[in-house]
């Protein structure tokens, strides 16, 4: 029955794509494996310099795939031929290290010095009273509120510490808490090391543009939503030894033997006033994501947005971060479906509803180019009918011996005709395996690429994924290693799953 069922409905959609034009099908196998690798081999070239959000590399992509648009003959998404609108700009933020300070009495303690805070907002609290609870055990914290209160304590090693202050914000509502690891006078440094390159990769939206309040809302995961939450609204970090031997006259000997639970105990909430400040300090930078448009006929004013982004992880010193496979296969493949698509309704092939071509950037630093296309309203969000996300193409995973193979992500969420579509196109072309395992809203995947921002909205999309591999995100990742013929099936099914969306009912 099943067999039936999948044979008539590749029939029905074989009546609806190609009865207008046989010539669909050969525009789908026409697809450029030169073209392709062209693209891919320029966008992943060293000139681009791993094409890094709001730096040279990626500025100069931009560009190549503005012109590419361009001498296809696209319009841009405003339907001129303005080449200025083609580049959707847009802000980002880019976080170097924040200042905070302590004050008490006549004593000054610095940031990163004698303790160490993370946040993602500015705090000032002139007259904030800190209160120590030892080793924090359960009796001195559950069921208290401490929501105008800092919170300070014990560990014997910081990563456990930073669980347990998350469970701490969690019962008291406190908004500051510093703990404190007595017993290795070197773990705080290590974790300061690693934090200041953390603030050198942390970039951010401007958060006016967002229809919620909150930029980080979770796409699937309440639960992990109100965890980010929790983090994001909170100030949280370690704290030196000697910073609270000095705030609380006690002695380094005395934390110690507390911190080991040791027979000795130092008195239990003791508190001290402070001046704590803390403020983000982020370094404003533009970006652009790159939009062109095939306009529909009779339902010219719905959408189908195909996608891919097409920045990367940039260069560290002298080594080049290429990105051939993550994204320049997903971009090439982006550009040549669009070449096609506009040489088949040239040739007199229907599309009722517009395509919209998008090359985000910022995907590298948090989805950040789709983010802003989707919350700034560039198009009606009700007027998106789906989302067609291309991301890593033409290598395999550890799971498959071949690279004849697509995974699809989405396609049994928002819209059960996805997956129908895809399977029956795809039994007239490419006849490749679609691979529907990891297509769960708890797979991490799920939210990993730009299609999560359109999923997010409510808005059908498919993400198109070819695995990850052992050179993901390292200077190895090179065009010498794509599988070009991959690539070109994999587009091609694209190309008619894009006609299919964007003339049915």
């Amino acid at each position: 029955m099943k067999r039936v069922s999948v044979f008539f409905i590749s029939i029905l959609i074989i009546t609806q794509l190609f009865g207008q034009n046989s010539n669909a099908l050969n525009f789908s196998k026409s697809i450029s494996i030169d073209n392709i690798k062209k693209d891919l081999i320029l966008l992943s070239s060293s000139n681009m310099e791993g094409r890094e959000t709001g730096e040279v590399g990626q500025k100069l992509a931009a560009q190549y795939i503005y012109k590419e648009f361009y001498k296809a003959k696209l319009l841009n998404y405003k339907l001129n031929i303005d080449s200025i609108d083609y580049f959707q700009h847009f802000d980002i933020f880019k976080n170097i290290s924040p200042s905070a300070n302590i004050k008490s009495q006549n004593k000054i303690f610095k940031h990163y010095e004698d303790f160490m805070l993370s946040g993602f907002s500015d705090y000032y609290n002139p007259n904030l009273e800190l209160v120590f609870l030892g080793t924090a055990p359960d009796s001195l914290y559950l069921n208290k509120n401490y929501s105008e209160k800092a919170i300070l304590f014990l560990t014997k090693n910081l990563y456990a510490g930073a669980v347990k202050a998350n469970d701490i914000i969690k019962e008291t509502g406190c908004k500051v808490i510093f703990f404190c690891n007595p017993l290795d006078p070197h773990q705080m440094q290590q974790i300061v090391k690693r934090q200041k390159r953390a603030f050198s990769r942390r970039i951010k939206l401007d958060p006016d543009i967002f229809s919620s309040k909150n930029p980080f809302d979770s796409i699937t995961k309440p639960k992990a939503f109100s965890m980010y939450k929790t983090v994001t609204s909170t100030f949280q970090g370690p704290i030196e030894a000697r910073t609270i031997s000095e705030l609380f006259d006690i002695k380094l000997k005395d934390l110690r033997k507390c911190a080991a639970e040791k027979p000795y105990k130092i008195p239990q909430t003791k508190t001290k006033k402070i001046e704590l400040k803390f403020n983000e300090q982020f370094i404003q930078k533009s970006t652009e994501n790159v939009l062109a448009c095939i306009p529909g006929t009779e339902k010219k004013d719905e959408f189908i947005v195909i996608s891919a982004h097409y920045d990367h992880i940039g260069k560290k010193g002298e080594k080049i971060f290429y990105g051939a496979n993550d994204n320049a296969s997903g971009t090439a493949a982006m550009l040549e479906i669009a070449r096609k698509i506009k040489e088949a309704v040239d040739s007199g092939i229907q599309l009722k509803r517009s395509i919209v071509f998008a090359a985000f950037s910022g995907e590298e630093k948090g989805l950040l180019g789709s983010k802003f296309f989707v919350e700034s309203k560039t198009l009606p969000i009700e007027k998106i009918k789906a989302n067609l996300n291309i991301d890593m193409l033409g290598r395999k995973d550890k799971a498959h011996s071949h690279t004849s193979f697509i995974y699809l992500l989405g396609a049994n969420d928002l819209n059960p005709k996805l997956k129908r579509v895809s399977d029956s196109l795809n039994q007239i072309y490419p006849k490749i395996e679609l691979d529907y395992s990891k297509d769960t809203p708890d797979n991490f995947l799920y939210a990993a690429s730009d299609q999560a921002s359109f999923i997010r909205r409510n808005v059908p999309a498919i993400f198109y994924f070819n695995g990850l591999h052992n050179d993901y995100h390292k200077s190895t990742d090179t065009a010498d290693k794509i599988d070009y013929e991959a690539i070109k099936k994999v587009s091609g099914l694209i190309f008619l799953t894009t006609l299919e969306l964007a003339n049915m009912e």
